[in-house]
Order: C-alpha cells, then sequence, then structure tokens
C-alpha cells in the first residue's frame, strides 16, 4: 500500500535524497536496532542521524510534506 508512495518519492528526489524501504520482517534486527514498533514507519535520517519518525501509512504529497519539515 505504501511501496508506490514511496516510489514516486524516491523517483521526485533522486539525486538529492536517499529513499530506502526496509522489509523488517526480513531484516528483524534492522527493525529492532531503530525501534520500529509499527509499520509501516517513516524515519527521516541527516548525516547518519535520526531526525524525525512518523508511523502510518501516508501518500506521496504527505511523505514530501513530513521530509520538507524536517530538513
Amino acid at each position: 500500500m505504501v511501496a508506490p508512495e514511496v516510489r514516486k518519492v524516491a523517483r521526485e528526489t533522486a539525486g538529492r535524497l536517499v529513499v530506502a524501504k526496509v522489509n523488517t520482517e526480513d531484516v528483524p534486527s534492522l527493525g529492532y536496532r531503530y525501534h520500529v514498533s509499527a509499520i509501516p514507519t517513516m524515519t527521516l535520517f541527516q548525516n547518519g542521524i535520526e531526525v524525525a519518525r512518523q508511523a502510518g501509512a501516508m501518500p506521496a504529497p504527505r511523505i514530501r510534506q513530513f521530509i520538507e519539515q524536517h530538513t
């Protein structure tokens, strides 16, 4: 459900941002490391440091707004 929206944002921000989607069922250690307790969870990092987090599905415009608010 969220994957197509994430792909839209990834295409629009190519060359400016790195957008990654991780399946925490496939890589549970990563979900544990970053304390992911809800699926989906959007986490924004700058220079390797988490600067924002939002749980719940969002359409592409809301994902862009989330990024813009915290960069």
